[in-house]
């Protein structure tokens, strides 16, 4: 566009020159905002410059035009710095972070509109002016009144409306101090939730119970949900007894069979929700008796572009080994076991087989978007090395997200899809067999096993094949370097993940949204026992085992949501219907029950007559369900929650109890907007709530079918009768709570008493002969969880150089078997087989109570001697102790001085008793360090009691340990305070500021060094009762020569551009 200059009319205002320059200056303005400034500017001086006039514009309106930059720092109301505030450009994909002295600096034109946003604090939008200096105070938001909590089905409602208890934890509780396995991660973290180990090293799975077990047959485990859709967290196999085994038979090796959650790319989770009691996940239904653990991953946000970088690296080292005798040297009538003559001294051969392990995690992701469209994309690989040799985990996670909005943003599509390949290569077992441990800890002492490594496998002239070198043929124990180079294995898991949401506001206060997902897994192993094994565990060509399994689930819902304010009511509703669809197939083999024609040659056609090669049967469950859910809130002071759900399950298909509905209702008061409170009380909520929740039944058990036989040619007769009565089990939850916070926000208190009791459990019972049937199942029995949980948390300091934060939490569970079924009094979660111990659900006990075989006392607690002068055993097990924690709690701790960070987390589980079958088996073969010191002793001191009266204070150590070691001793002589405080966070991080990084590509940069279970405070068995043989219902708190504990330790580098 060309302004004529001449073609301006001129106006009678004092002179014609003053008001046509005076006119021209007015248009240039306006030019200048159109995009039109250029040529103005030169009409402009054009016609000054010809009227013989000077003018110096107030604003240059090239830096209207033109990007300079922009810095500041951003505070909070009491002065202090802001670190981590995103400062975006409005309409525009540009941005930045404050550093940690809250500086920030971007380049941007006056005019622009910048939005300061961070977590705990409103939003605040400024424009650009005519200044480079732009300082920023933001105030404090309260949280119970302002902040939004994801719940049931994603639904975000505001945290004061909420009537039941929930604890969030954000991004970066999750990954400062990273761990392969997310769920790792909030162990000491949240009240309430117990966390358990796998002992299978690399890749392992997790035991997750909230609020104490509930199902005596079904999982324990809670529902795991991603960004509202729940997801499929099975496991293909878990140990199930002292040998290993995989549930079938014992002569398996122990494997974790892995779980889902395990899978997840720590770095693309935004939050985890907690939601531990039935009220808050009602609306899940029977998948969601044992509570939610609710997973909101990141995406792309309007308004700013980024690629962030973050690499870890940590070495990993066995905390603890046994403690050896190096005294006495191999028996003479026992060559396997260490009850000899004194030697000089022993090595301790654990140094040399376990190795410093080590973890790489790399993610990298780029999320960016205006106001219509976002996108994220990210990819991590995990890369991880063993303590165990030959143990690895290499995994690639690929993940894309895209959120955008249609038809004048009323339509908001969001698609989610997740890409997961993961291998591990020789995972740990636990249990007896197929365990390297075994041979490396029960070796005679004195005796030089270095031999055996150098040369674990020797050529055979006669077979003209390697063989394994072990001077013993035990079945429990084998050459440690043959186990873990011979008895090879490989998991493999491809896993897809896929999404996609649909959400239409019908108005300002209605929506309509539908979801539909697909998660496909497929798992498939290979186990390769090479010739020279043990002949009880494979046959003289070897051993091959192998399995392909696929699991779907197709999950899809749609939901009407209300939104609607009515005077001093405010309603939120919804009323929806979902289906949840799960089907796995595929086929299982093993050559146990035959052999392999060829030594060696691990193939299928390879497997001799005999051989089981089954397809596994096409297991197919569905369920159905309607659900509705309305929120009613007066003036803000008093909120009503109701719940109801009804679910159709196929798994009680031939049954009328195919259809169940529970409600759930809950009500909470907010006593600061009812109540003149002192000013140190800014908010006070009192709450409760009751809610039922159902849980289905395995498929299949309320019309058992006969089935083909694992061995072509042969068939398995059903002997289990049909159960058409049967009800899906129910929990009854009551929940009481009340939540303060005083000093702005600086201190905060909750705390939850809650109470539930699980019915209508289902067990499978003997049933006379002559019935056609040898088992049949009932409903019955009442399982009873009470407790408390306590949450705290301090704003200590807060300057603006310095702030300290600190978090306890507490929580204490009671469970007690009210009643079990009619004529029966315990149910066996763990069999004694040719243990001497079981894990038993007794009535009047709790669950999974530890039963042993036991010392025979008199009645002053003197240990009965018999005439062999041996102690006398208890001819049954008798009650042991219980591995459940009475009580845990945490404490975390975070220090910012400027651009420094120090954080630590301390947490302990205190209570309970765990069994420890290494040390039993340990002190049998002499190999312990007990068993040396009681024979430099002359024996072992005790206060015993012949049948005659005769006092006993010194037995020989040989006799001693002969009945008390070994898998077939006195257990309960080997049950351990179950008690642990550690050191399980520590980190210490330094962020380089903003300006020492100037204007290049790298926009933040921070260095961590980190650490994970550095230091056990204490400690007061021989293992770390926190692993887990099995993340099962069985075996809980037992150590069957499990891979020992690790510390961790190495660094972290978190770049953002």
């Amino acid at each position: 566009m060309i302004i004529n200059i001449k073609k301006i009319k001129t106006i009678p205002f004092i002179n014609q020159k003053q008001a046509s320059m005076k006119k021209n200056l007015r248009l240039m303005k306006v030019c200048a905002v159109t995009g039109l400034a250029l040529t103005s500017i030169l009409a402009d001086n054009a016609y000054v410059k010809a009227a013989g006039y000077s003018y110096t514009p107030a604003t240059s309106f090239r830096s209207i035009l033109q990007e300079k930059e922009i810095s500041g720092t951003v505070k909070d109301s009491k002065g202090a710095a802001l670190p981590g505030v995103s400062v975006q450009i409005k309409g525009t994909t540009k941005g930045a972070k404050t550093d940690g002295n809250g500086q920030y600096q971007l380049n941007a034109k006056q005019g622009d509109i910048l939005i300061f946003s961070s977590v705990g604090f409103d939003s605040k939008e400024v424009a650009v002016g005519s200044s480079a200096s732009l300082n920023i105070q933001l105030t404090e938001s309260v949280r119970g009144l302002n902040e939004l909590v994801v719940t049931a089905l994603g639904v975000k409602k505001p945290a004061k409306s909420l009537t039941y208890s929930t604890q969030r934890l954000g991004s970066e509780e999750l990954t400062t101090v990273k761990d392969a396995n997310v769920m790792n991660s909030l162990n000491g973290k949240a009240a309430g939730l117990t966390i358990n180990r796998s002992t299978s090293g690399v890749g392992g799975s997790v035991k997750v119970v909230l609020r104490g077990n509930k199902s005596a047959q079904g999982s324990n485990q809670p529902l795991y949900v991603i960004d509202g859709i729940p997801m499929t967290n099975y496991s293909t196999q878990q140990p199930n007894s002292t040998w290993g085994g995989n549930g079938t038979i014992d002569f398996m090796p122990g494997r974790d069979g892995g779980d889902g959650i395990s899978n997840l790319n720590p770095d693309d989770i935004e939050s985890v929700s907690v939601l531990r009691g039935a009220s808050a996940s009602a609306l899940y239904g029977s998948q969601a008796a044992n509570g939610v653990i609710m997973i909101t991953t990141k995406k792309g946000k309007s308004g700013t572009s980024k690629v962030e970088f973050s690499s870890g690296y940590t070495m990993d080292k066995v905390t603890y080994t046994p403690k050896f005798q190096n005294s006495y040297g191999t028996s003479k009538d026992a060559a396997t076991q260490s009850w000899g003559d004194a030697i000089s001294g022993a090595n301790d051969y654990t140094k040399d087989f376990f190795k410093t392990g080590n973890t790489w995690i790399n993610s990298v992701n780029f999320s960016g978007g205006n106001d219509k469209a976002q996108t994220f994309i990210s990819y991590a690989n995990t890369h991880s090395n063993g303590v165990m040799p030959g143990n690895k985990l290499n995994r690639h996670n690929v993940t894309f997200r895209e959120t955008a909005k249609f038809f004048n943003d009323k339509l908001t599509m969001d698609g989610n899809l997740s890409v997961i390949s993961q291998n591990i290569d020789n995972g740990v077992v636990s249990g007896l067999y197929f365990n390297p441990l075994t041979g490396l800890y029960l070796f005679p002492r004195g005796a030089d096993l270095l031999k055996y490594k150098n040369q674990y496998g020797l050529f055979d002239q006669t077979r003209q094949i390697e063989l394994q070198n072990w001077p013993f043929n035990e079945d429990v124990q084998q050459n440690p370097w043959w186990v873990v180079n011979r008895n090879t294995s490989q998991a493999k898991r491809n896993r897809t993940l896929g999404s996609i949401t649909a959400k239409y506001d019908i108005t300002d206060w209605l929506y309509l949204q539908a979801r539909g997902n697909m998660d496909r897994t497929n798992d498939k192993y290979d186990g390769q026992m090479y010739a020279g094994t043990n002949g009880v565990l494979a046959g003289p060509n070897g051993r091959y085992i192998t399995s392909d399994l696929t699991t779907t689930q197709y999950y899809g819902d749609v939901m009407l949501n209300l939104n609607k304010t009515f005077n001093n009511i405010k309603l939120n509703a919804l009323v929806g219907s979902s289906i949840n669809d799960v089907r796995t197939e595929g086929m299982t083999a093993d050559s146990y029950n035959g052999d392999l024609y060829v030594a060696n040659f691990f193939t299928l056609q390879n497997m001799t007559t005999g051989s089981a090669i089954t397809t596994v049967p096409n297991n197919h469950s569905q369920l159905q369900a309607v659900f509705a859910n309305a929120n009613l809130s007066y003036k803000d002071m008093v909120y009503l929650d109701l719940s109801g759900r009804n679910d159709w399950s196929s798994n009680l298909s031939y049954t009328p109890n195919f259809s169940y509905f529970y409600p759930a209702v809950g009500l909470s008061f907010l006593l600061h907007q009812m109540f003149n409170l002192p000013s140190a009380i800014n908010y006070a909520k009192v709450r409760g709530s009751y809610a039922v929740v159902g849980n289905s039944v395995p498929p299949y058990v309320t019309n058992p079918r006969s089935r083909l036989g694992t061995v072509g040619g042969t068939f398995a007769f059903n002997t289990i009768a049909p159960f058409d009565k049967l009800k899906p089990e129910k929990t009854k939850s009551l929940e009481i709570g009340t939540e303060w916070r005083f000093l702005q926000d600086r201190l905060t208190f909750d705390f939850t008493y809650y109470k539930t009791n699980t019915i209508n459990q289902y067990f499978q019972i003997a049933v006379p002969p002559g019935t056609g049937y040898s088992f049949r199942y009932i409903n019955a029995g009442n399982i009873q969880n009470t407790g408390l949980e306590i949450m705290l948390g301090f704003n200590v300091i807060k300057t603006s150089n310095f702030k300290w934060t600190t978090n306890l939490n507490y929580s204490h569970n009671k469970n007690t078997v009210l009643e079990l079924a009619e004529n029966i009094d315990q149910f066996i979660l763990t069999p004694t087989n040719s243990n001497t111990f079981a894990s038993i659900i007794a009535k009047g006990g709790s669950y999974g109570d530890i039963f042993a075989k036991a010392l025979v006392r008199d009645a002053s607690g003197r240990i009965k001697i018999g005439d062999d002068g041996k102690p006398q055993v208890t001819s049954d097990v008798v009650f042991a102790g219980n591995p459940n924690p009475k009580w845990q709690g945490g404490w975390s701790n975070t220090f910012n001085y400027k651009d420094f960070t120090l954080g630590f987390l301390v947490d302990g589980k205190f209570g309970g008793k765990v069994l420890s079958m290494t040390e039993a088996v340990m002190d049998k073969y002499g190999v312990s360090a007990r068993t040396g010191e009681a024979r430099k002793n002359g024996g072992v001191v005790i206060n015993g009691i012949t049948d005659d009266n005769k006092e006993v204070n010194k037995i020989d150590a040989a006799t001693w340990y002969g009945v008390l070691g070994g898998r077939d001793g006195v257990s309960g002589e080997y049950l351990y305070d179950a008690t642990t405080v550690r050191l399980r966070e520590l980190s210490l991080g330094y962020s380089i500021p903003s300006k020492a990084l100037g204007k290049g590509v790298v926009k933040s940069l921070r260095l961590s060094l980190i650490g994970r279970n550095l230091w056990y405070i204490s400690k007061k068995a021989p293992f770390d009762p926190e692993l887990a043989m099995s993340t099962g219902n069985g075996l809980s708190g037992v150590d069957v020569f499990g891979l020992p504990a690790t510390r961790s330790y190495g660094l972290s580098l978190n770049v953002g551009f």
